[in-house]
């Protein structure tokens, strides 16, 4: 059972924020090998062709927690729904890209989120998968849109949890949010505006969002 205080470091509440922000960046070293395998090289994503590039050069994406609904070894998949799910479809495609905005090619992406009913699968792999960038450093992941959720008291507005890392960059673990879930938005307050993806018009049944991942590289090993 998810206590209290998981939930409460989940949002991000006190200490916690800056101890899982620093900790994050020994992903690949925690448990011996890492989990999944880096620089490998995803399938052309090639549903962002012509997309604008949202990277401002200095920028760095902005870290938030883990929580504690975490899963590590999830299936390597663009493609996270139930089979069979068609209503509600949310695809969100990016770039991870350095401060300079060149791209990181063979960066892992690992999603996490909860199902339409705001439940997450704590036992399997549901709503949960990784995924490689091609080589311009692209990614596309094809999922339902996440739901509200109350979880021993605590309110979360809809989100998305993702852990980025390229072959030479530290790792990025942050939350992303739905313009359009405005006053549930300003209910959670783990909410960060700048982690709002941009909405990019329909795709048949599907709603089409971007968001880019700016990640520093590192000049050397700790």
């Amino acid at each position: 059972m998810v206590s209290r205080r998981d939930v409460l470091v989940g949002l991000g509440a006190g200490a916690g924020v800056a101890a899982l922000s620093i900790g994050g960046f020994a992903w690949r070293e925690v448990g011996g090998a890492p989990p999944y395998e880096f620089g490998k090289i995803g399938v052309p994503a090639n549903g962002m062709a012509g997309s604008d590039l949202q990277c401002t050069a200095g920028s760095i994406t902005p870290l938030q927690p883990e929580g504690p609904f975490f899963a590590p070894h999830t299936p390597e998949r663009r493609d996270i729904r139930d089979a069979g799910i068609s209503t509600g479809v949310l695809v969100l495609a990016g770039r991870v890209v350095d401060p300079q905005c060149r791209p990181i090619a063979g960066a892992v992406l690992d999603f996490w989120q909860t199902d339409h009913d705001g439940v997450y699968d704590n036992q399997g792999y549901r709503y949960r998968g990784h995924q490689y960038t091609d080589a311009e450093g692209r990614f596309e992941l094809v999922t339902v849109r996440p739901h509200a959720y109350t979880a021993i008291g605590v309110f979360r507005t809809p989100h998305i949890h993702v852990k980025v890392q390229g072959r030479d960059t530290g790792l990025l673990t942050t939350q992303l949010y739905l313009p359009d879930a405005e006053e549930t938005n300003r209910r959670d307050r783990g909410y960060q505006r700048s982690l709002l993806v941009v909405y990019a018009g329909q795709d048949g049944a599907a709603r089409r969002a971007t968001f880019d991942f700016v990640l520093p590289r590192l000049t050397a090993r700790l």
